[in-house]
């Protein structure tokens, strides 16, 4: 092949790369507006529940507070519970699992917890009532008040590292406000709904323990697809 011909082969290929670049960007631009109106026209918490889902679940990639391309690689083995529970009407919106680990050669250490806003009060009560049950440290705040169900308003230490003390601390009270700035371009009525729900969060006692929060939520919402359904 002549040096001509090889040159001519090698622009022809740099132009099929950045004809295919720009079509992903294309298309990844496109799915973000279509997600976006998906997101923008859920008109209730059940629905940015069921979005959400869709999301844990890998059919969606954009969520409204800037998670792009999924759940984080430790949410993973947590995709089917997580996205059962917002199909069961709570909406999730954090969560970790339990860990002991090294950072850096320093020790890390995680409590498994997730948290979710509850339009239903029947539903919320039962389940920080049976979490409660099973040993689970629970925060309950019904819509508006600042202390929880036992009176108590503090987080709770959820991730330490070593030298650098307390990284993460959960379960007080999330303000409307910071609600408001978790869906941002989401209808107003939908968000709404969701500051005036109520707010629960479990967590595990036991630093890395990963045997007792899922296995808890599991059989929580097969015991109320069963009531139910």
């Amino acid at each position: 092949m002549s040096t001509a011909a090889a040159l001519n082969g090698r622009a022809v290929g740099v132009k099929e790369t950045m004809r295919g670049r720009l079509a992903g960007r294309r298309d990844a631009c496109q799915r973000r507006r279509t997600e976006a109106r998906a997101w923008y026209q859920a008109r209730g918490i059940g629905e940015l529940a069921a979005l959400t889902a869709r999301w844990l679940r890998g059919e969606m990639l954009w969520t409204p507070n800037g998670h792009v391309g999924g759940p984080d690689p430790e949410t993973l083995p947590l995709v089917d519970v997580l996205a059962d529970l917002n199909l069961a009407g709570i909406l999730t919106e954090t969560s970790q699992p339990g860990e002991l680990a090294a950072f850096h050669g320093r020790p890390w250490r995680q409590r498994a917890y997730v948290t979710a806003f509850v339009a239903d009060p029947a539903l919320a009560q039962m389940l920080a009532a049976q979490a409660a049950a099973a040993g689970l440290v629970v925060r309950a705040y019904r819509p508006g008040r600042r202390v929880d169900e036992n009176g108590e308003r503090a987080a709770v230490d959820v991730t330490t590292w070593e030298g650098h003390g307390v990284m993460t601390g959960m379960g007080d009270r999330i303000s409307p406000r910071a609600v408001r700035r978790t869906f941002p371009g989401c209808d107003r009525q939908a968000v709404r709904e969701v500051t005036r729900a109520w707010q629960v969060t479990l967590i595990d006692p036991e630093w890395g323990r990963d045997t007792l929060l899922w296995p808890f939520l599991g059989l929580f919402i097969n015991s109320r697809t069963a009531q139910t359904g």
